[in-house]
C-alpha cells in the first residue's frame, strides 16, 4: 500500500452505516472541512452532535448512492451491503474503505494523531489495529502538545531560509541544522538571525 495524505477540502464523502463505526469516520471527516453524506436507515443518537457538519440521509443503500462521490466508506454492519458498495466503487474508480473487507477496499486508514500541522501515522497494514493504537498511545505520549509551536516556528523558519538563502547546499544544511534543535534552541536561533 501506498501511503499519503489526503486533502479533502471541498470534496464529497459519503459514508454507509449508521453506527459507532460510520460515526467515528464521519467525526473524522467533519475535521477535513470535506462535504460529509452519511446514508443509513437508521443512525445511533450521537450523530445529532455532529449538527450541520453532516448530511444524514435516511434510507437503505441502492447503488449509485455513491456515483457523485470522491472517497467512499462502507461501514454499515452487513457484509453483503459493504461488499456490494466496495463492488460498486471498484468499477467505478472511486476511493473506498470497507470496513470489514481489507481486499476490496483501496485503503486503509492509519491509527493517526495531530499535533498543528505534524501528522502522525501508524498502520500494521490490517493485521493489528489494536497493535497500531498501542503503538500511536505511546507516541502520542512522546510527541505531545508542545510539538504544536515546535511545528510553527519550523515552519517559519524554513520560509525565512529558502527567501534569504540562496545557495541550495547552504539551505540544505541549516534546515538540517534546525531540525536537531529543540524549541528553546529553535526561538533563540529565530530572534538571534531573523530578529523575531
Amino acid at each position: 500500500m501506498y501511503t499519503a495524505c489526503l486533502n479533502l477540502e471541498g470534496k464529497k464523502v459519503t459514508i454507509v452505516g449508521g453506527g459507532k463505526i460510520a460515526y467515528r469516520k464521519a467525526m473524522a471527516f467533519c475535521k477535513e472541512e470535506c462535504e460529509v453524506h452519511v446514508i443509513a436507515p437508521c443512525f445511533i443518537p450521537e450523530f445529532k452532535a455532529l449538527g450541520h457538519d453532516v448530511n444524514l440521509i435516511y434510507k437503505y443503500y441502492e447503488e449509485g448512492d455513491c456515483a457523485n462521490s470522491f472517497l467512499v466508506v462502507a461501514a454499515t454492519n452487513d457484509q453483503k451491503t459493504n461488499y456490494a458498495i466496495g463492488l460498486f466503487c471498484k468499477r467505478a474508480n472511486k476511493l473506498c474503505n470497507v470496513v470489514d473487507n481489507k481486499e476490496l477496499s483501496s485503503f486503509i486508514v492509519p491509527s493517526t494523531f495531530k499535533r498543528g500541522d505534524l501528522v502522525i501515522a501508524v498502520s500494521t497494514g490490517g493485521a493489528s489495529p489494536s497493535l497500531a493504537a498501542r503503538i500511536k498511545q505511546e507516541l502520542e505520549e512522546k510527541y505531545d502538545a508542545s510539538y504544536e509551536e515546535l511545528i510553527q516556528i519550523h515552519g517559519r523558519l524554513r520560509s525565512k531560509v529558502l527567501e534569504k538563502v540562496a545557495d541550495e547546499g547552504e539551505k540544505k544544511k541549516i534546515l538540517n541544522h534546525l531540525a536537531m534543535l529543540d524549541i528553546k534552541e529553535l526561538k533563540a536561533y529565530e530572534k538571534s538571525y531573523f530578529g523575531c
